[in-house]
């Protein structure tokens, strides 16, 4: 079953993936689009779907971006939403209050599919993928049967 880790991001600004490659590799990490995996512009922030290489014969990480288009409809509309309800009424929780505020603060998601044979250098590939634009985006991280996070800090458990 995919495993999906999300960076709900409030910045209207997508950056490149030469971009992000270029953080990566500052930190060690080095990331990039396989031709086999098919073509994609790595100098366009105009990227929708990309598979995204760290270890020969390893699986890419799968990753979208899912940009809010003015609709309703769009998933980055309606992914927070979701999210939101499962969150359920912030009563007097300041963390729930803070996460709800940015989902509906969000402007785009960025999700990592992560394959069966993922192991612990695409866990930090990953990771530093998403933290860029944590940094540098207004992103939140977001973990499948886990919750939200702060930098590594689960702060807010969500199923």
């Amino acid at each position: 079953m995919p495993y999906y880790v999300r960076a709900f991001c409030t910045s209207n600004d997508i950056p490149t993936l030469s971009t992000i490659f270029q953080y990566a590799s500052s930190k060690g990490i080095d990331l990039y689009v396989d031709e086999q995996h098919g073509l994609v512009d790595v100098n366009s922030s105009d990227w929708s779907q990309v598979e995204i290489s760290y270890k020969k014969g390893k699986s890419p990480l799968v990753v979208e971006c899912n940009r809010y288009d003015g609709t309703q409809e769009c998933l980055a509309r309606v992914e927070p939403l979701e999210f939101i309800e499962k969150i359920g009424s912030p009563g007097f929780s300041l963390t729930k209050r803070r996460v709800i505020k940015h989902l509906k603060n969000t402007q785009f998601i960025i999700s990592s599919q992560l394959l069966n044979d993922i192991n612990d250098d695409g866990y930090n590939a990953n990771g530093t993928f998403l933290t860029y634009f944590v940094e540098h985006c207004g992103g939140m991280i977001q973990a499948d049967n886990e919750g939200f996070y702060d930098g590594e800090t689960l702060i807010l458990k969500v199923h």
